[in-house]
């Protein structure tokens, strides 16, 4: 062989290894042995080949893997769960952190660690993605008066009709928000109590006061009297009055007159047990009986453990026979108001 091909082979061998030593570059790092002098390479990977888990149904959802984010595509007509499981694909000798299989939050903000075995690290920010259609707006084209310990609500009696009422909402509490701006500085906010969301639970002849679909809320306990502006934020969208001139015009005020919400109707409890009625001016109360509708002359007398304006906490007393009262009579010293309030004996 001559000369100038033995040099051609070498040149050749000579590119390959320098081919394959800078494909290695970012793979691969330089570790002192614990020989001095000697070095050897190992893994440096840091990323994360593969993230998947089962959703409420068992179907495999995977996610997508950016440079930074961990991003999971979730439609809002599936459940969302609490928590996942996620099985985790490394690279080479890599490790995680929460492990592959760790119950972790499925929200927003989830990190995770990947560690190589030359000791780099990465950090992944777990992102949801969520694909909602815009829910619909309510209008209401008057200034508004809501009471505190009275039961709100913006509802939809039917959908897709002429009412103008909210519809296509995520039916997810967790990322659901009704709050009260205040007019003052337009600034301020209130976060309600949300109690339902979603569909009608009954009828009107039941207890039950979700006969309709929406937001069921109570005004928070402690925020002023005065004038504000209703908001939801339902996802990724916030709601509001489509009629914009009647924007901060709700009168928030304290109950003027004793009211019962059916909240928390029916209940069952033991003898001795507590039980919780909201509505308004419920400190005003002085007694309060219960019986079944159909034995109304038989009644049972009912404890009255503590009272705020807005709630009231009720004893059923020991010795009080098993049965259904669906009838709580309110005694505020000579008036007196009936209720629908039920409660089993158990």
């Amino acid at each position: 062989m001559s000369k100038k091909n033995n040099t051609n082979i070498f040149l050749i061998g000579l590119l390959f290894l320098s081919v394959l030593f800078f494909s290695c570059d970012t793979e691969y790092i330089d570790k002192v042995n614990a020989i001095p002098g000697d070095v050897i390479k190992v893994p440096g990977y840091t990323q994360i080949e593969t993230f998947t888990f089962k959703d409420s149904e068992n179907n495999a959802i995977s996610a997508a893997i950016t440079d930074e984010n961990i991003v999971v595509t979730w439609s809002v007509n599936t459940v969302l769960p609490t928590t996942i499981k996620p099985e985790i694909v490394l690279g080479t000798e890599a490790s995680i952190t929460p492990a592959s299989g760790a119950e972790v939050a499925f929200k927003d903000g989830t990190v995770y660690t990947v560690t190589s075995k030359a000791g780099t690290t990465k950090k992944y920010t777990l992102k949801i993605d969520f694909r909602q259609i815009e829910p619909n707006t309510w209008t209401y084209a008057a200034p508004e008066t809501f009471a505190k310990g009275s039961l709100q609500k913006l509802i939809n009696n039917a959908i897709g009709g002429s009412n103008n009422g909210i519809e296509n909402l995520w039916l997810s509490k967790e990322n659901t928000r009704v709050y009260l701006v205040a007019a003052a500085d337009q600034k301020t906010e209130y976060t309600a109590e949300i109690v339902h969301l979603g569909g009608a639970l009954g009828t009107s002849s039941t207890t039950t006061p979700f006969i309709s679909y929406g937001i069921y809320y109570f005004l928070p306990e402690d925020m002023p009297v005065g004038t504000y502006d209703l908001r939801v934020k339902n996802g990724i969208y916030t709601l509001q009055n489509a009629s914009v001139e009647n924007r901060f015009k709700i009168s928030v005020i304290e109950p003027a007159s004793f009211a019962v919400e059916s909240v928390g109707s029916p209940v069952q409890k033991q003898g001795g047990e507590t039980f919780e009625v909201r509505g308004g001016m419920m400190n005003a109360v002085t007694s309060v009986i219960m019986y079944n509708s159909t034995a109304a002359t038989i009644t049972y007398p009912v404890e009255i453990v503590s009272a705020t304006s807005y709630r009231i906490v009720l004893k059923v007393p020991a010795g009080t026979p098993a049965g259904t009262f669906n009838r709580m009579r309110f005694y505020r010293g000579t008036a007196n108001t009936l209720s629908s309030f039920t409660v089993t004996v158990k």
